[in-house]
């Protein structure tokens, strides 16, 4: 077996938040307001829709992984033959290059709301790439520890939920079923930005 380089390692206390902030998603932030526009009191069954559907996606991932392959791209070329599955790979690096924009845009939202209205997207969003690509070319150990900073700073937020359960009225989600399938599954779409954290984490896998 290939023993891990030294600079790869990390202490086993850390693998918790190298986990967490890769499972959660940049809509947990508002996913909320979101679907309860679309499906009302029924919401809640949209998040168990979504949930499903993405450990659904989440078994097809590991069933490729199942191959053998050395990554995604060898994969594609070995289900689809080389022109088809180059396809597929070009279809990937744009999923993964609009999937940094949406993230990155939403962190930038989230400055303008609550600090600086008038903040300059253009030139925050390209500090924060110059900063987040001198994290990536500090190695292994250096994304982990940002990662750690990615859980313990915003963890204060599940407190603040805490202060609503004493308003919190059970009967509101009743009748049960008052919205068609059809708005349950629109609600069930907007919530993947939420659940995208588990399906990033096993395709960047699949990448490496």
């Amino acid at each position: 077996m290939q023993s891990v380089p030294e600079n790869r390692k990390i202490s086993p206390s850390l693998v918790f938040f190298a986990i967490s902030s890769v499972q959660i998603g940049v809509g947990a932030l508002g996913f909320q307001r979101i679907i309860a526009k679309t499906a009302g009191y029924d919401a809640w069954i949209s998040v168990i829709i979504a949930g499903l559907a993405t450990n659904m996606i989440m078994w097809i991932m590991y069933k490729i992984v199942e191959l053998g392959k050395e990554d995604l791209g060898e994969n594609h070329r070995y289900v689809f033959g080389k022109w088809i599955g180059g396809i597929f790979n070009t279809f990937f690096i744009l999923y993964f290059t609009s999937f940094i924009i949406i993230v990155l845009r939403t962190y930038i939202e989230i400055v303008q709301v609550w600090m600086f209205a008038d903040l300059n997207v253009f030139m925050f969003a390209l500090f924060f790439l110059v900063l987040c690509i001198y994290v990536v070319k500090g190695g292994f150990r250096t994304v982990v520890g940002i990662a750690f900073f990615g859980v313990v700073l915003p963890s204060y937020l599940i407190i603040l939920f805490g202060f609503t359960i004493p308003y919190a009225d059970f009967h509101h989600f009743l009748p049960i079923f008052d919205h068609s399938l059809k708005d349950l599954i629109i609600a069930s779409k907007q919530m993947s930005l939420t659940y995208m954290g588990p399906q990033k984490r096993i395709k960047m896998c699949l990448l490496i």
